[in-house]
């Protein structure tokens, strides 16, 4: 995680669950667990949903800024956040393993 002039930038790895989508740690990497991993548009839709929803930010401040036409590895903008503040909230929303 990393704050820039717009916001804070997070790094999220996608990854494909059968069941449901939600947000979790393995390691050191934020991970987002998801039924639409094959079908880019329905996982990017799905991540920011799951963000704002967890994050309780409108979607209309979410933008994937990397990553967005393919790829496990997603950069995504929340603007005009603090990272204390998106921290703080992602910890209450990840699900522990």
């Amino acid at each position: 995680m990393s704050e820039s002039s717009d916001g804070v930038v997070i790094t999220i790895r996608v990854e494909e669950d059968p069941y449901e989508s939600y947000l979790t740690v393995e390691g050191d990497e934020i991970v987002f667990k998801t039924r639409g991993a094959r079908n880019e548009n329905r996982c990017n839709s799905a991540l920011i949903g799951v963000l704002s929803t967890a994050l309780k930010i409108p979607s209309s401040r979410i933008d994937i800024i990397y990553g967005g036409r393919g790829g496990s590895i997603k950069r995504v903008l929340i603007r005009g956040a603090k990272s204390e503040d998106i921290e703080r909230r992602l910890l209450r929303a990840l699900r522990p393993i």
